[in-house]
């Protein structure tokens, strides 16, 4: 006896309705060179948070430089000992940099807080890479894995994997794998089904 949809319980009818599309392959492709790699650079993110205060790491080296120099100079004049003049002069510029170093640090952790944002909201929940392990050595398996697990601390390697996938990327072998694994999206189970659907319109008409 055939099992019609009336005939389902209303929670298999419910799960039958939330159930998610798997998307198509040629989606999946649009999906991964629609992500701009550019966005993930740390260096440019890392410069914008600092804003107005960019001038002041560009300049540290050779403003410290000089100040070396000054220094030295004033304490052998005020003291009459050069080597103890730079010694002095040189740590005071050392504890100086370190606090200047360290201001920069945090810059550095909220660009690649922000890097790790841009990735996740890449990847969504469905996830990205992770669709295209078959086509990445074996290298990238640690990243697609941790990715499966919403772990998004390889900044290095995604980027990495995602130039080589949109740079190197069989899209048509791509897409015949897919469809392999998922049938329900290639397009005649398409079509299939939705002859089917109208069948049923008409029949419950």
């Amino acid at each position: 006896m055939e099992t019609t949809e009336n005939d389902l319980p209303d929670g298999s009818q419910e799960d039958m309705a939330l159930e998610p599309r798997t998307p198509t392959a040629e989606e999946m492709l649009e999906r991964l060179h629609a992500v701009n790699l550019d966005d993930f650079n740390m260096q440019e993110i890392t410069d914008e948070l600092k804003g107005n205060n960019a001038w002041l790491f560009v300049l540290t080296m050779p403003i410290t430089a000089i100040l070396l120099v000054v220094f030295t100079l004033v304490g052998t004049f005020a003291t009459g000992y050069f080597i103890l003049s730079f010694i002095v002069s040189a740590g005071i510029l050392f504890v100086v940099g370190k606090m200047i170093d360290q201001y920069e640090q945090k810059f550095r952790y909220q660009a690649r807080l922000e890097v790790m944002r841009r990735i996740r909201e890449a990847e969504t929940e469905d996830g990205l890479i992770p669709h295209f392990k078959d086509f990445l050595p074996k290298k990238y398996r640690h990243l697609w894995q941790s990715l499966k697990k919403q772990n998004y601390i390889y900044i290095d390697q995604y980027i990495a994997a995602m130039t080589l996938l949109q740079q190197r990327l069989d899209s048509d072998k791509f897409i015949r794998i897919w469809r392999l694994k998922h049938p329900e999206t290639a397009p005649d189970a398409e079509e299939m089904e939705e002859e089917y659907t109208d069948y049923q319109g008409q029949q419950r008409a």
